[in-house]
């Protein structure tokens, strides 16, 4: 430790007690006063701001409403009181008089209310007059629909001016045009109460109207109807007229959100091409109607507020006079239209908020340059007790795990640890074999998975730099390992499978050199935990070392034990190969024969697309590769048999018609072997695994087929589970073995279940997956 970092806790610094007060107790002090101050005056500014709004808003809002409703009603009252007064008169009146007194009516109500546009009286025998304002100002039209001589109909009119002098007459054909069919006659069938239509537009003079009617049965009893057409345009103008606030707008809508009136009706008429049924509230055109509507539909009548483009908004919605069948007025202004007062309070709050904050940012700026400075120094601290607290705890972990140092159990929580601390995708731990020659994975935990697997074998004939290197005793970073030449096959082989990169290995050393290695695959906390990651390797290197004595110890026993046959031992029974073995021993085989006992491996490759003479020639060659290192696997680990039929390989262990209790391991020993051969001899190709492997175990019957030369066969379940396994094998290069492998040879092998599956005739079963010995 150098001398910087020894503390004496008795030396006293008066310094330090200033410095407290100057960079921390003085500005909170002041910082707590000045923003109490400011707290204060704008909670009262604020309050006193609000209620003076609330209450201005609301009463001018209030009167605004009363005013336009008022006026609203003025305008249609007209239009549908006329029409109970109109009929009544008309109602008692003698039939030959009627028309008298509806001229005499409409002539002084057009005369006299401008928004009123024309009026109509049919009966239902189809009798129609009608009295309307012509092109000429101050000259009203006279119609009534005549049939003449000829049977057909025709619009005769009559026009008068203002003192009631005829000035002009004409006739217009009426294209059949009967009054019983529009409507304004049709919609006050059954009813007795005035009924409205939807708005329609006048070509002529572009007036949208609405016509509102009424029926009554005359003295006479004939059914009559009285409608009044009321413009839109004048009501549409005198909305506009009205001020509200300084930019607030209104609009009258009906119960289905059709535009009745309102600014810019006719811009709005013509966009929708003039169909009223297309005139409604879009949000694009008036937003902030549509959500006032909205707010109508849902919470009733009344002052709402809305927020659009980051604004403020009081939308009040109300009912109109009961003649309008249903009409909303909708009045929208932005809520500061009515504050303009409170602008100029809030500016002397402003100024004195203003002097008060500059004080306040000085004296914060050195309150808050002290406490960021804390505060990293804080994180700092937190960062490093958090790491230490994982470390510790990791190594706890790892200190109360039973038999830690026997070679005997699974190394679980060293790679668990391992991927936890340091936040690795992947731990794994790999060990030596055979004088360095080959280096299989005791343990790999995926973090991301939550699962543990191992058994994986590399040669160093096709890894021979990542060896060297390992070898060389030295840790090293890599972040692509698909890049670096010490990694490139070890990046093949073990890390392609799980998309990863990154590769921090660390080697595990022993007494004679070293044993094997650590490997972490993305790690991201590996620089601050070296000393963790060594500490974890010399636990490994301890079981290394006792597993290397004990298979030193356990080699000769296990030789001369009787479950694997002595290397020099005669091969036994009878075999018979088809293609990679032809034994002299086939002419023994006669006959068919049942075996109780024996062990199958089934080998499925993928069929090769090759495209030239070089390339079948070097696949050629890779098969011959491969072949060769079955025939001595094959020899090794005594097999019955290797046949070859296509694209698969069946290997077959214990075809005697006694049990043979070794069968199952030796066939177990060389899928082993044959997996890791063919996974090297494909990397070295730079392919990817294309085989997947299939184990069975249990009675079959074969013999020898066939003429000289005659062909050995063996058929049963056991055969074709085994093949099964391997078409049903969903990772490339596993092997892929049922339950009566997997309860057989549990104690010696490692494995991982692959969940259940189905054959006929036999029902459900469980696949496992071989990983390695134990």
């Amino acid at each position: 430790m150098s001398s910087e970092e020894i503390i004496d806790p008795t030396v006293q610094h008066n310094a330090s007690v200033r410095r407290v007060l100057l960079h921390m107790v003085l500005p909170f002090v002041l910082i707590i006063m000045t923003v109490g101050a400011i707290v204060w005056v704008g909670i009262n500014s604020y309050r006193t701001t609000s209620e003076g709004v609330s209450v201005l808003t609301r009463e001018l809002m209030e009167a605004t409403q009363q005013y336009i409703g008022q006026e609203v009603g003025d305008y249609i009252a007209p239009s549908a009181a006329g029409n109970l007064i109109a009929g009544g008169m008309i109602e008692h009146a003698p039939p030959l008089v009627s028309d008298k007194v509806f001229y005499s009516y409409g002539s002084v109500m057009l005369q006299k209310i401008p928004q009123l546009q024309s009026f109509y009286l049919a009966d239902d025998l189809g009798n129609f007059t009608l009295i309307t304002r012509s092109a000429t100002k101050d000259v009203l039209d006279h119609v009534r629909l005549v049939t003449g001589a000829d049977g057909k109909k025709f619009l005769q009119h009559t026009l008068y001016n203002a003192a009631g002098q005829v000035v002009g007459h004409y006739d217009a054909p009426a294209d059949n045009y009967d009054p019983r069919t529009r409507p304004w006659y049709k919609n006050t069938e059954n009813k007795d109460t005035i009924q409205w239509t939807q708005p329609y537009l006048f070509p002529s003079d572009k007036q949208f109207v609405m016509t509102s009617s009424l029926r009554f049965k005359r003295d006479d009893g004939h059914e009559m109807v009285f409608a009044t057409n009321i413009s839109l345009n004048e009501l549409s103008a005198f909305l506009d007229k009205i001020k509200i606030g300084k930019s607030g707008s209104a609009m009258i809508v009906d119960a289905n959100g059709r535009v009745i009136a309102g600014r810019n009706l006719m811009q709005h008429a013509q966009a929708a091409g003039w169909d009223p049924d297309k005139m409604v509230l879009d949000p694009k055109d008036y937003p902030v109607f549509a959500l006032g509507y909205d707010h109508y539909r849902v919470r009733g009548f009344g002052p709402k507020h809305v927020e659009w483009d980051g604004k403020t908004y009081i939308a009040m919605a109300s009912a109109l006079p009961r003649y309008s069948q249903g009409w909303v007025l909708l009045i929208v202004a932005p809520e500061n239209d009515f504050g303009s007062f409170a602008h100029q309070s809030s500016r002397q709050s402003l100024q004195f908020a203003g002097i008060v904050t500059v004080f306040s940012l000085l004296l914060g700026g050195l309150y808050l340059r002290q406490l960021r400075r804390t505060e990293a120094g804080n994180r700092r601290l937190s960062v490093h007790q958090s790491q230490v607290a994982q470390e510790s705890g990791a190594l706890q972990q790892v200190a109360v795990t039973p038999h830690l140092f026997d070679p005997t159990a699974e190394p679980l929580v060293i790679t668990e640890q391992l991927a936890q601390v340091t936040g690795a995708r992947r731990a794994s731990l790999w060990r030596f074999l055979h004088d360095g020659a080959a280096m299989v994975c005791d343990d790999t935990y995926d973090r991301t998975q939550n699962t543990h697997s191992g058994g994986f074998e590399m040669g160093r004939q096709e890894l021979g730099k990542f060896f060297d290197a390992v070898e060389e005793g030295n840790s090293f970073f890599v972040s692509n390992a698909a890049t670096d030449e010490r990694t490139t096959r070890f990046e093949r082989l073990v890390m392609r499978e799980v998309s990863t990169h990154a590769l921090a290995v660390y080697p595990v050393h022993g007494p004679h050199g070293t044993l094997g290695m650590l490997a972490l695959e993305e790690p991201v906390m590996l620089p601050h935990l070296l000393y963790f990651v060594e500490l974890m390797a010399s636990i490994a290197g301890t079981r290394f070392a006792a597993q290397s004595a004990l298979e030193a110890q356990q080699s000769p026993a296990v030789a001369g034990s009787g479950l694997l046959p002595a290397p020099n031992a005669p091969l036994g029974p009878t075999k018979s190969d088809n293609l990679l073995m032809r034994a002299d021993e086939m002419a023994a085989v006669t006959g068919a024969s049942i075996y109780p006992s024996v062990a199958v491996l089934v080998v499925s490759f993928s069929d090769p697309v090759v495209e030239g003479n070089k390339e079948t020639a070097t696949l050629i060659a890779l098969i011959n590769q491969l072949a060769t290192q079955v025939q001595s696997v094959a020899q090794e680990e005594q097999l019955f048999a290797v046949e070859v039929a296509g694209h698969r390989m069946i290997c077959m262990a214990g075809c005697t018609t006694e049990p043979d209790p070794t069968a199952l391991f030796r066939l177990a020993n060389a899928a082993l072997k044959m997996r890791e051969t063919f996974m090297g001899a494909l990397a070295a190709a730079d392919l990817e695994p294309v085989f997947t492997m299939g184990m069975d175990f249990g009675p079959a019957f074969g013999g020898a087929v066939g003429q000289a030369p005659t062909v050995f066969n063996l058929w049963g379940q056991t055969v074709s589970l085994a093949e099964l396994m391997a078409e049903s094998a969903i990772d490339p290069g596993t092997i892929q073995v049922t339950e009566r492998v997997y309860a057989s040879l549990r104690d010696r092998y490692l494995f991982r279940s692959r969940g259940s599956f189905f054959v006929p005739h036999l029902g459900l079963g469980r696949a496992y997956t071989l990983a390695a010995r134990r």
